[in-house]
């Protein structure tokens, strides 16, 4: 979406389903006499339009709200956290509030909250990452105001994508592992839901592959990835598999466990066993072995996607994509 397009209406709905505005909004509420047919057939352009009832009445409709929507999977995951700081901070500089939703990793999640936060009409949306159901993608593709899908640019955004190439990132991660001669590599991270972990667990397993090495990585391990997982999740993993020489982790709070399994059992790192993470939390790097990981930028992340927003509602221009990178982190654990 490169400008600002018009929000779906009432109206558009009427005349895209050959009804009166009345029948579409009977349809709605669930209330009136409209047949099982027509509602049906209402409903089902409402998700083709993306449209959002407005719950803001009169004038208000028409004004510009200073909330910001924004939609992050998690605040426990300190990533997130970090993120928030720099949304926050951009935002109210400018003079608007972020509204947060918590997805929860889950797509429906994120359908609901994004139906809820849009009718009440805000200046901009951000969210997290670019896999959405497709009544998200529909809603946020038509919804006329700036938004933003961070994290991930892999592929093509909506409207304005912020953050790094994970890919590209787990390539260059495991590129360092092999060229410091590791060959038995196993993984251990949350996949299923997490589209920027998934992103980078395939391109991981794919680098291998091309240079024919093995990978575990053991289904049993697609959790949630905190401290305590990521400590119990390589002790099952190093019990089923005890030849491996490097284990990689979907993020740093997760290998900051496995560090602490390896000091409490005497596995020497990286001599006998070499760790990487993802993201280069502080955790990591407070760990008595400085943890191997991916740098990214979460703080500037959240910061650009915010300024994006506040650019495009001031008539300015925004790049459609914005990479923002990554640095590789050599610690002590690889």
């Amino acid at each position: 979406m490169s400008q600002l397009q018009r929000r779906p209406t009432l109206r558009d709905v009427a005349e895209v389903a050959n009804v009166s505005e009345m029948t579409v909004s009977r349809a709605l509420r669930g209330k009136g006499v409209v047949s099982r047919r027509t509602r049906a057939r209402v409903l089902s352009v409402v998700d083709q339009l993306g449209y959002v009832q407005n719950r803001i009445a009169g004038s208000l409709a028409t004004s510009r709200s200073n909330q910001v929507a924004v939609i992050i999977p998690s605040l426990v995951n300190h990533v997130f956290s970090q993120v928030m700081a720099g949304i926050s901070e951009a935002l109210e500089r400018a003079g608007y509030n972020p509204v947060v939703g918590i997805s929860d990793y889950n797509l429906e999640k994120e359908e609901e909250l994004v139906r809820s936060m849009m009718s009440w009409r805000p200046a901009g949306f951000i969210v997290t990452n670019l896999v959405h159901t497709e009544r998200t993608q529909n809603i946020l593709a038509n919804a006329g105001i700036p938004v933003v899908e961070m994290m991930d640019i892999s592929g093509p955004p909506i409207d304005i994508g912020v953050g790094l190439h994970h890919g590209r990132a787990a390539q260059t991660l495991v590129d360092h592992l092999v060229g410091k001669g590791y060959r038995r590599f196993g993984y251990l991270g949350w996949s299923d839901n997490d589209f920027a972990a998934s992103t980078r667990f395939a391109a991981i397993r794919d680098r291998l592959a091309e240079q024919h090495l093995p990978l575990a990585a053991p289904d049993i391990y697609d959790r949630p990835p905190d401290f305590s997982a990521g400590k119990s999740g390589l002790r099952h993993l190093l019990e089923a598999e005890p030849h491996l020489d490097a284990v990689v982790f979907s993020n740093d709070t997760a290998a900051s466990g496995g560090v602490i399994h390896c000091l409490e059992n005497g596995i020497d790192m990286p001599g006998d066993l070499a760790l990487a993470g993802f993201s280069g939390l502080q955790i990591g790097q407070i760990m008595p072995r400085k943890l191997t990981t991916i740098r990214t930028k979460r703080y500037d992340v959240g910061r650009v996607a915010a300024r994006c927003v506040i650019n495009r509602l001031d008539g300015q221009p925004v790049e459609q994509s914005i990479d923002l990178g990554f640095e590789l982190e050599v610690g002590e654990t690889a």
